[in-house]
Parts: structure tokens; sequence; C-alpha cells
């Protein structure tokens, strides 16, 4: 359970589970913008210590979370690496291990902000952030 203890302890040091306060506050740049290729959400760029992540600009909020939160488990797991998350590789079954692990991330780090019941329903909650049903198998409750 590393990547929830990672996020937990991320939730602990920031006081929020918002991706995009928890980025601004560890002094990543988040730039919006229209020139990524359709099928690329973000972009994770590391160069000389300093992260970038360049991000659609014409995301809906809540799909914007996720994404943010995908790349923030980029930065925290994957420090050394530049990462492009592509829709196409997040809702597939041919998932590579850091997308699959960003995933897990960013769904463990929603999740923690979210209040589950009986009827909480891990299709609707996927459904709810503009995500493919497909991504669900990465909600672990």
């Amino acid at each position: 359970m590393a990547l929830k203890d990672d996020v937990n302890s991320l939730i602990e040091i920031y006081g929020t589970c918002d991706p995009e306060q928890i980025l601004k506050s560890m002094g990543v740049s988040i730039c919006n913008t229209d020139l990524l290729p359709p099928s690329t959400l973000a972009i994770k760029v590391t160069s000389n210590g300093e992260t970038t992540i360049g991000i659609l600009d014409n995301l809906s909020e809540y799909t914007r979370k996720f994404v943010l939160g995908h790349e923030l488990g980029h930065v925290i797991e994957h420090a050394s690496c530049s990462t492009t998350f592509y829709r196409s590789f997040t809702s597939g079954y041919d998932v590579p291990k850091i997308e699959a692990e960003a995933n897990r991330f960013a769904f463990y780090l929603l999740l923690s902000g979210f209040e589950i019941n009986e009827s909480f329903n891990k299709y609707d909650f996927v459904r709810s952030y503009g995500l493919p049903e497909e991504l669900a198998r990465f909600v672990n409750i």
C-alpha cells in the first residue's frame, strides 16, 4: 500500500487532497495549454530540478482534478521521468506500469475527499470525473 501511504502523507503535510494546491505548494509549475496533441491530456517535464506540468486548458473541473492527481502521482512516484498522459493508455487494458500507478495514486487522492458509504459505486465515481468506465478498475476502496 505504498501509494496509499504516500497519498496520506501528502494530505497530512499539505492539509488538502486538492492536487492543484499540493502541486503548487511543492513548487511545481502548471501551464494551461491548447498545444498538446488531441490524445494527450497532460505532460510532466522535469529539467534541472524544476518540474512543469502542461495540461489541456479545456478540461472539465473534475477531469482536470483527476489529470493533475495523475501527474502528481508521477511527480511523487516517478520523479526522474518525464511523462505524457495519453487517454488511450489510461483506458485500454495494456496500461504501462507507471501509468497504472499514477491512475491509482490519483484515485486514492480523490477518494480521500469523498464520503464512501454502502451506496458507493466506483463506476459512478469514475463517470462523475468525466473519465471512461474502464478506469474503474484502478479504484480501490
